[in-house]
């Protein structure tokens, strides 16, 4: 196994940019000696990083801006058998990509160069000045280089709404927002693309844009992983949790790695840049000492749904009535996506929004605007507790709940609500780990559903057989105790929502977790006369 890619920037195995290989365990030092070998026959200087995981290792070497391909070739050749004589190629390259002027960009000014694509920027949204790379002017030409504020925001669960929510905030203040998240990049009320853009490539659309004056970016840890970083400099760093997820890809086993990985972000904040962290989080708990210890000048801001009773207060938390940031107080009741204060989880991620707003200064006005005015609707927030009210008077709540912890939350407000029924569509991408499909399907169990309904996610088997993610999950429900008549198979999602809806009565409350369907999901129910609830 080999596997050579470009890093753009700051990551979980390199301080910048470079080049990293993908290597089996048996071939780690082999290659780690030919790279040793190919450096210093072209002179690049440096060594290669060596980091192991249960599939291989992932082996990388740092690399100049202008010379990242040139690196890629270099470990393309250290995984493969080819002759010494090969590396001339390699060195034509770096000779014919050699770039001083960037080099120069980026050390006059650090955080607000943003390089890729074929071309290379200078400041950002506004202020941006974009160049081909070869025709790149001094730094003395281009006089005062000027950034936006930019807010990055990770986690397992709670990043979209929240990035959503800040962008809002940030509107209410006046600003042109560009945002990235898994529903595309936004710049004001316009889609640039639609899809899950949360890497780099989406990163760089908002940035280079001239209409932006605030950029909030959701950014999920496979751009970080896959290419790194777009730019160090960002104002606010945001990690909404961390949890078991996406484990055995990209070199990530355990829930600490992940950890290292998501706080990526904080290593790339500008100087004196604010992090926003769960006050309580066991693996960043763990992990966020070794950032610290690098970059003491962070500022880590901390939040939490309760006060934390025998502790010192995080610098947002709930009481269940209101969110406190210090001496100042917003009322639960007045944030729609809280549902009342039932989504804890929305509690959440308005901390976290509220504490990146106040992080980069945006009034406390605008806050409350933004707050008081996101709703959880189709427009607004698409996909998250989305709720119709059926003309029978039954609920049916659409998330994209997709993860046991996400699940999780998702029970944990529905069951506050007054209902006496609860039925629940349910399914999986097939390539989740069985242990991370069985832990879902247990975890659903705290809505304490009356039926089940289990689906295919038919365009993300991922190589599992038909019908193979809803077995697991019936043979985990069944092994709990629950009959096999509570307990409906649909081969898709879209079958399964039409299944759920029947019979719903006034009482209940049919909970829908859409992967991959999101508008066929909300025509079905309009078709069924069912109207948005949205606060």
């Amino acid at each position: 196994m080999s596997q050579s890619r470009a890093i753009h920037g700051r990551h979980l195995l390199l301080d910048g940019p470079g080049a990293i290989a993908e290597v089996d365990h048996d071939d780690a030092m082999r290659v780690i000696h030919r790279i040793k070998q190919g450096l210093a026959a072209l002179g690049m200087g440096g060594s290669p990083v060596f980091r192991a995981h249960q599939k291989g290792a992932s082996v990388g070497i740092e690399a100049t801006h202008d010379l990242v391909e040139p690196a890629v070739d270099l470990l393309e050749w250290a995984t493969s058998h080819d002759a010494v004589e090969e590396l001339e190629s390699v060195a034509r390259r770096i000779e014919r990509l050699r770039n001083p002027p960037l080099r120069a960009l980026f050390n006059a000014f650090p955080g607000l160069v943003v390089e890729g694509e074929d071309l290379v920027t200078v400041g950002h949204g506004r202020h941006a000045r974009s160049f081909r790379p070869f025709a790149l002017p001094q730094p003395h030409e281009l006089g005062q280089v000027r950034g936006i504020p930019i807010v990055t925001i990770t986690g397992t669960n709670g990043k979209t709404t929240t990035t959503r929510l800040l962008a809002r905030i940030a509107q209410c203040a006046g600003h042109t927002v560009g945002r990235t998240s898994s529903d595309g990049v936004v710049i004001g009320d316009d889609f640039v693309e639609r899809g899950d853009w949360t890497g780099p490539g989406a990163a760089r659309l908002v940035l280079r844009d001239s209409r932006v004056t605030f950029a909030a970016l959701e950014t999920a840890r496979g751009g970080i992983l896959r290419r790194g970083l777009v730019l160090d400099g960002a104002d606010v760093a945001a990690i909404t949790n961390v949890t078991p997820e996406h484990l055995g890809e990209w070199g990530i086993d355990d829930v600490l790695s992940m950890a290292r990985a998501k706080l990526v972000l904080a290593r790339g904040l500008k100087r004196g840049g604010t992090l926003i962290v769960p006050a309580v989080s066991a693996p960043l708990a763990a992990v966020l000492p070794e950032v610290l210890k690098d970059r003491p000048d962070i500022v880590v801001r901390t939040f939490h749904g309760s006060p934390l009773s025998g502790r010192r207060a995080p610098d947002g938390w709930s009481d269940g009535s209101f969110l406190h940031f210090g001496d100042s107080v917003v009322p639960v009741a007045d944030i729609p996506i809280t549902f009342g204060g039932t989504a804890k989880h929305n509690v959440e991620n308005a901390l976290v929004a509220t504490l990146a707003a106040l992080a980069v200064g945006l009034p406390g006005e605008a806050i409350s605007r933004g707050l008081r005015t996101f709703r959880p609707s189709v427009d607004a927030n698409p996909g998250r507790m989305n709720t119709f009210r059926l003309p029978n008077g039954a609920l049916a709540v659409i998330d994209f709940a997709h993860n046991p912890d996400g699940v999780r939350r998702i029970a944990e407000a529905i069951r506050g609500w007054p209902r006496k029924y609860r039925t629940l569509l349910i399914g999986q991408a097939g390539d989740r780990r069985d242990e991370e499909i069985i832990d879902m399907a247990r975890t659903a169990l705290l809505l304490a559903p009356q039926r089940f309904v289990l689906k295919d996610v038919t365009d993300r088997l991922y190589g599992r057989e038909p019908g193979e993610v809803p077995r697991l999950m019936w043979n985990t429900l069944r092994a709990a105790g629950v009959p096999a008549q509570r307990i409906d198979v649909t081969a898709d999602e879209t079958t399964g929502v039409r299944v759920a809806l029947r019979g719903a009565t006034h009482d209940d409350v049919v909970v829908l977790l859409i992967h991959e369907t999101l508008n066929a999901a909300v025509e079905i129910l309009r078709e069924q006369g069912a109207v948005e609830v949205t606060g």
